[in-house]
This record gives C-alpha cells, structure tokens and sequence, in this order.
C-alpha cells in the first residue's frame, strides 16, 4: 500500500511539472511572438531566428533544465552550416536553437498545421510534406536557396523520430549530404544526449528534469567527399554522434 501511495504521488508530482512545463512553453512563446511578427512582417527572418535562440535559453532556464552545451570545433556565427542532429524526442526542435549559430530548420509540414506556432514556422522555417515527391523536390530547392542566401540550416537527418530504441539511431536520408556536396556548406553533426530522457516518445508525456548535454561536433567539409561516396558521407557522420551518444548514455 505504501508504494502504490508513493508511486500515485510521484506520478501527480510530474504531471504537475508536465503542466508548469507546457505553461512556460506558451507563456515564453507568446511574449516572444511580437518579434517573430516583426521579423515576417519586415522580411527579416534573421531577426526572428536570433529570437528563436533566446526563446530557448529562457524557456529551459525557467524550467529548471541546466545545459551543458560542448563545442568541439570553431563555428564561425555569420558562417553558414547545416546542422544535422539526432532525433529520438519533441524537445529537439526546442533544443537546438542553442546552436551559437541562427538557422532554419527544414521540418515537417505537419507544424506548420499548429495554431500560431505553424503560421511562424512556415513562415520563418522551411517545411516539407514527405508524402509527396514534387514538394519533397520543391523543398530541396528551397533549402539550397536558402544556403546560398547565408542561412544555415538544421535538418534531423534520420527525418523524423524513426528509433524504437534510443540512444540507438535509424538510417539516414541523403538530403543534407546532397545539399552538402552540391552547395560546398560544411556539415555540423550535433549529439543531442539526453532528451530522450527528459521528454521521451512514449505517449506518457513526462518531463523529466535532469541536465542536458549538446555536443556540436567539429565542421566536416563536404570537399573531402563526391555524390559517388554520398553514402561513405551519410555514414560517416551517423557512426561520430552514434559513438558519441553511445559514450555519453555508457553503452558499449
């Protein structure tokens, strides 16, 4: 009985977190909302993107997340890169703005479905309906576009939350690789260790505190590679964050 009581405790604990969590989301969200307006309003969309940083240093401080962000390698903050992260959690989109670097990411087109949030992606960000070849295409050409206009990108180069089995990775697509190449833009693989944790993909909806670590690894430049090694190029950077995720998690 004591333990069914400790565990219907502990349970009500976190829910109550899970709340005060999703109400610092909106409530930081919303203050900053004036300034991605602004940013689309004017056709600034870097200003919107460097309020986008902001927004998640606030948002995890409020939530008690501390951060532990590792660079192993020099980011040039006006270069231009693309950022391609792991991705076993929802909490990566809001992660990732901690890259010193301001970027669009390049995500599913079902965000932009989302009740403002949606309207400021898709209007910030670049989306894709993976359904459908010539928006897949279309999505492709923006992105380069992108690039070539001075933006970084962020892409989650597994396309989606493909692992059943975190911290092990799914296979990767060959688009930031492709874009890579094409384009000569540095690839930056980032390690995101623990969100896995902290907010799983498990229905639950659990917020669970506990430090978090980013590793930005150092650039890879996509000279050192040719569409006939895209896959040697796609490889490559899926085994240096699978092994570091691997080393961060303590699994052999």
């Amino acid at each position: 009985m004591k333990n069914q009581q400790t565990n219907f405790l502990w349970i009500a604990v976190q829910r109550v977190y899970m709340i005060y969590v999703a109400t610092m989301f909106l409530v930081t969200f919303l203050l900053n909302t004036p300034v991605f307006l602004i940013a689309i309003l004017t056709k600034s969309d870097r200003l919107g993107l460097i309020a986008n940083h902001y927004w998640a240093h606030a948002f995890f401080f409020l939530v008690g997340v501390p951060m532990e962000i590792i660079q192993k390698g020099d980011l040039d903050k006006k270069g231009t890169y693309i950022f391609c992260p792991n991705h076993f959690s929802f909490l990566d989109i809001a992660i990732t703005p901690f890259v010193p670097v301001p970027f669009k990411f390049v995500g599913k087109v079902s965000i932009a479905k989302v009740p403002i949030l949606g309207f400021i992606f898709r209007k910030l960000h670049i989306t894709v309906d993976r359904t459908r070849l010539r928006d897949k295409y279309a999505t492709y050409t923006k992105s380069i576009s992108a690039l070539m206009d001075g933006f970084s990108l962020t892409i989650f180069p597994e396309g989606g939350i493909r692992s059943s089995n975190p911290p092990l990775m799914g296979s990767f697509k060959e688009g930031p690789f492709r874009m890579a190449i094409e384009t000569g833009v540095k690839i930056v693989p980032i390690t995101l260790a623990d969100n896995w944790h902290i907010f799983p993909d498990d229905g639950r909806y659990f917020f669970k505190r506990r430090k978090c670590r980013v590793v930005i690894h150092e650039p890879i430049d996509p000279a050192n590679y040719s569409m006939s090694r895209l896959k040697d190029f796609q490889e490559d950077v899926r085994q240096l964050i699978q092994k570091e995720l691997n080393h961060l998690n303590a699994i052999l």
